[in-house]
């Protein structure tokens, strides 16, 4: 019987519920989407490193005594020449290849580098077990100043078999003659690799820092051997040094680094979503209070002819769970267009680079999520209304009008003891320090926003008075110039817009809210990016010493010491100083430093010794102030630690200098001497080069490097704007993500207004019959819908200001360097002139509903 009832109830309040379902939908389309993209692109990672690892039974490399992240390029100490050979003789192998590759990018027509990252040169190897490239037109390169070149690569330039084609090289740029075209593997993945391969003799001379030696070995296993057996047989035979792992293990190195960043990729997009769909939960909750509250009659006569309350409110909890499950259906299939929208968003991020998307992957994770997130996020927010409708006696079946506004105390209480708690924690969390003082500041923003929730309610009255004055003062005051003014502006129609507003405060805040935590967040975010890119900005100002920086074109382009060396030559160029990345492992974590001459790097960039000496030598270290006292080390503190090439070694603190922490690592915080790191590293990478050229012609630099055109040149005002961009591009993303929220809380309004009008049916009709005219009811729904809206803006921005300042105020005590507050007001004023055209937006459709119902029909509702 009841189950009956729950169908017949959806069916006629199918309208009502409507918007509540859209909700439902978009944040659970957010959230499938989410995951159906984070499972294809697993899906296409994991075939692409599968098919770079086919045939490949083993591989023999030097020791290492950590992996390089994703996106670090790191030396790969060669592997001797004659450790082939004895690779070869043992039982097992079927073949054996040593690997020649190095840095190779093709050069367009225009001279611009053509290809994605990373550009990779290869000696050409036409075994199918062990090599990638598959020839489909032309032939293999096999003279000195031949190439072939994958097919998107030669697409991209424009280039056929038969041109001259001009390739970067680490040592500058050589013309060769394309052979051939070939395709690289067989996964999505594919055509964003771009490969050049050169012929075998001379790969090693174009490619390598030292020729006769391999980066690594692949080696093939005769049929029934394991990669297992193979691997020990191998190691068997290798000198110290020389590691064999299996080509399964080699694999996972490689992914790993990658699941990490699609595992972080996957939490972040995730995040919003729970956003979107916190949002929408008090859409729904309007929806069943707004419902339960217009039909206490019909509620009263079920329990009157004997439903219990449990039976009531199960009633009402099944309606809510037929909007979850349609709603969670519906999100579901519209979370496959999401994920394809979201490999198109990213692709664009990523400067207009193709994910290796390929065919879309619906994982049963997305299925279960989309239908327990929609399902139950629905009951939950349903569950109090239905418990209220539990409430309702029989003989309010026999009572006219609505129930009496139960007190606001109890909310402005709870709101009130949120807010003082949440500001303890936060003054205890800016009074500490390290992680324990970022935890609490944390948890104290996260309380403040609950107490601003949660009193919201008791809020709404003055605020809305407030926000609503011009609507107000035109009342019953006495006739003044600003009397006249006020009726102008509202006139009765804003009036009363305005006092429907105040009617009930719990609704229109639970309406309100809705666009509260949206602008909150858009406004706490604003202020943080805000200050951060002020932060850099002053940051660069006082580490950027160089007049210009010579970079790859990304971290995965290798910087010569040649190019300094070019430069360094040039006319009133003082110095060229390549800044290298160390890498090494103290107390257990990999750390960075700058690798180079210690005095020479403290010069310049002007960083004062404040303890020890400059005369940094072998496992010297020195280290910015900042990180010393992060870690309490002193003058003279010794660590224990362990080079790349697994040497282990005591290192010592040598010396301390004022550093400059910093958002973005304009300036070394730990400085290691290049004579001693060298013999540990000797191919460490040079992360930039940094070039004081006071009174130096662009021109004349721009010459001096014209053999790498995978370099860029920057002046301090290029090195500042790359800075700004890149925190301006995530603003945007960011933005972007809580705008759905914002998008969310707009149904929320027009939920709300919509069923305002069905519960004013009488109400309207006689307003209608008095004489109120169409435009003027449009007026009045349109002022109320305003006078919401910007209580809900003025509520949130004010909130996500106070919580942005003190995380700023948070990290600028800590190592983040954070140090200057900025609030963008420009952009807050912009968010709270969108919340009053949302709220015009909105009010279209109540509005124009209310505006058309037929007056008789109206006064005589029920």
């Amino acid at each position: 019987m009841m189950s009956k009832l729950v169908l017949r109830g959806l069916v006629a309040h199918r309208a009502r519920l409507l918007l509540s379902g859209v909700a439902v939908v978009a944040g659970v389309a957010f959230i499938a989407g989410t995951l159906i993209f984070s499972a294809t692109l697993d899906r296409s990672f994991d075939r692409a490193f599968d098919d770079l690892g086919r045939g490949t039974d083993v591989i023999v490399r030097t020791d290492r005594a950590f992996e390089p992240g994703l996106g670090e390029r790191a030396s790969e100490r060669p592997v001797p020449a004659p450790v082939l050979a004895a690779v070869r003789k043992v039982p097992g192998v079927e073949k054996a290849h040593g690997v020649v590759t190095g840095f190779a990018a093709v050069v367009d027509r225009h001279g611009r580098i053509a290809g994605s990252e990373p550009q990779t040169g290869v000696a050409w190897d036409g075994d199918p077990d062990l090599s990638l490239p598959r020839l489909t037109s032309g032939a293999p390169p096999t003279a000195p100043d031949e190439i072939a070149v994958d097919v998107t690569t030669a697409k991209d330039a424009g280039y056929r078999v038969g041109d001259r084609v001009t390739v970067a090289l680490a040592a500058g740029t050589r013309t060769f003659r394309l052979t051939g075209l070939f395709e690289v593997g067989d996964s999505a993945l594919s055509d964003q690799l771009s490969m050049t391969a050169f012929a075998p003799d001379a790969a090693p001379r174009l490619l390598s820092d030292h020729p006769g030696t391999y980066a690594r070995i692949v080696v093939h296993a005769d049929d029934g051997v394991t990669q297992e057996q193979l691997k020990d047989a191998v190691a068997a035979a290798l000198p110290p040094g020389v590691e064999a792992i299996t080509g399964e293990q080699a694999v996972d190195e490689q992914a790993e680094p990658v699941s990490d960043v699609l595992k972080a990729i996957r939490t972040f997009l995730l995040m919003f979503a729970v956003i979107a769909m916190f949002v929408g939960s008090f859409i729904i909750f309007n929806t069943f209070a707004m419902l339960v509250s217009g039909r206490v009659r019909e509620l009263a006569l079920l329990r009157a002819v004997g439903a219990s309350r449990a039976q009531v409110t199960r009633s009402v909890l099944g309606e809510a769970s037929g909007v979850g499950l349609v709603g969670s259906t519906l999100g579901l299939l519209a979370g496959v267009g999401v994920a394809a929208g979201l490999a198109r968003v990213l692709g664009v991020l990523l400067g207009g680079e193709d994910l290796p998307f390929g065919t879309l992957v619906v994982p049963s994770s997305a299925v279960i999520a989309s239908y327990a997130v929609g399902t139950l996020v629905t009951l939950t927010a349903a569950f109090v209304p239905a418990r209220r409708a539990a409430r309702t006696p029989p003989v309010a079946a026999l009572r006219e009008g609505t129930a009496t506004p139960r007190p606001l105390r109890g909310r402005l209480l709870s709101g009130g003891g949120a807010l003082a708690v949440g500001g303890a924690l936060a003054g205890a969390g800016l009074a500490g320090s390290g992680n324990s003082g970022l935890t609490l500041v944390g948890a104290g923003a996260m309380t403040l926003f609950i107490g601003v929730v949660v009193a919201s309610p008791a809020l709404s009255g003055p605020a809305i008075r407030l926000l609503g004055w011009p609507l107000f003062c035109g009342g019953t005051t006495p006739h003044t110039p600003w009397k006249s003014l006020c009726a102008r502006f509202g006139g009765t129609a804003g009036r009363m817009g305005g006092r429907n507003a105040l009617r009930d405060p719990r609704r229109t805040a639970a309406t309100a809210s809705a666009l509260t935590i949206g602008l909150a967040l858009i406004a706490a975010v604003s202020v943080l990016v805000q200050s951060m890119a002020s932060s850099v900005d002053r940051q660069l100002d006082a580490g950027l010493t160089a007049d210009y920086q010579i970079t790859g074109r990304s971290q995965l382009t290798p910087v010569t010491a040649e190019a300094a060396g070019a430069v360094a030559k040039v006319d009133g160029v003082r110095a060229a100083i390549p800044i290298r990345t160390a890498r090494f492992r103290l107390d257990g974590s990999v750390e960075s430093a700058a690798a180079g001459t210690p005095g020479e790097l403290l010069g310049h960039f002007r960083l004062p010794l404040q303890q020890g000496t400059p005369s940094a030598h072998g496992d010297d270290l020195l280290v910015g102030h900042s990180v010393a006292a992060a870690r309490s080390w002193k003058v003279g503190t010794a660590i224990a630690g362990q080079y790349q090439d697994g040497t282990k070694r005591t290192f010592r603190i040598a010396g301390i200098f004022a550093d400059h922490p910093s958002v973005t690592p304009s300036a070394p915080s730990m400085i290691i001497d290049w004579a001693g790191y060298r013999a540990h590293d000797p191919d460490a990478p040079i992360d930039r080069i940094e070039v004081d050229a006071t009174g130096v012609g662009r021109a004349a630099l721009e010459k001096a490097l014209s053999p790498w055109p995978n370099l860029e040149l920057k002046d301090r005002a290029q090195v500042k704007a790359d800075a700004a961009g890149s925190i301006d591009l995530f603003l945007k993303l960011v933005l972007g993500l809580l705008v759905l929220s914002v998008l969310v809380a707009a149904l929320g309004i027009v939920n709300t207004l919509a069923l305002a009008v069905t519960e004013r049916t009488r109400e309207i009709g006689m307003l209608r019959a008095l004489g109120m005219q169409r435009r003027q009811l449009r007026r009045m729904i349109r002022y109320e819908a305003v006078v919401v809206s910007l209580f809900g803006a003025a509520l949130g921005v004010g909130t996500g200001v106070v919580l942005g300042i003190v995380l700023q105020r948070a990290m600028a005590a800590g190592d983040g360097g954070m140090e200057v507050l900025a609030i963008p007001y420009g952009r807050l004023a912009v968010c709270v002139a969108a919340a009053a055209v949302i709220g015009v937006a909105a009010a279209v459709w109540p509005a124009h509903r209310a505006a058309r119902l037929n007056v008789l029909r109206a006064i005589a509702t029920e």
